[in-house]
């Protein structure tokens, strides 16, 4: 699993992740990816194709990989449709964004709860620097 993380972590250089301090929100800051008209205007997107939200996923990922450390084989509870981009705005020149996150209790049980209260528990850690939990020393 060692390299497994070691992995993940190079795969997500300059995302970050810090709680909001709302249990369900989340500020996330991710490279700016293209919107829906910017895909369908480059021909990388057909208009009748649903469109998937780059920043979801790398959201969902994320905590998937790095706050939560779940190998591949085990799927994350809280998915696709449990998260709704809020806000969003950009930092520095546009090459990222940051985004609120919310992660909505519709169709919520004891799996999804069990994550967010375990991200929460992370992200309060005094070893997550925003972007990994960092060994104490």
């Amino acid at each position: 699993m060692g390299s497994e993380t070691g992995l993940s972590l190079q795969g997500f250089k300059g995302l970050y992740l810090q709680s909001t301090g709302h249990p369900h929100c989340f500020s996330f800051v991710t490279y700016t990816p293209q919107s829906r008209d910017q895909m369908i205007a480059s021909g990388d997107l057909d208009e009748d194709v649903e469109y998937i939200n780059p920043v979801v996923l790398d959201f969902l990922l994320f905590i998937s990989e790095v706050v939560l450390v779940l190998p591949s084989s085990i799927p994350c509870p809280i998915g696709y449709d449990d998260v709704t981009v809020r806000w969003a705005r950009q930092r520095g020149h546009g090459v990222q964004h940051e985004y609120l996150i919310q992660v909505n209790r519709d169709a919520w049980d004891d799996s999804k709860q069990l994550v967010l209260h375990r991200m929460q528990s992370v992200l309060s850690s005094e070893y997550w620097n925003g972007s990994r939990l960092a060994e104490p020393t």
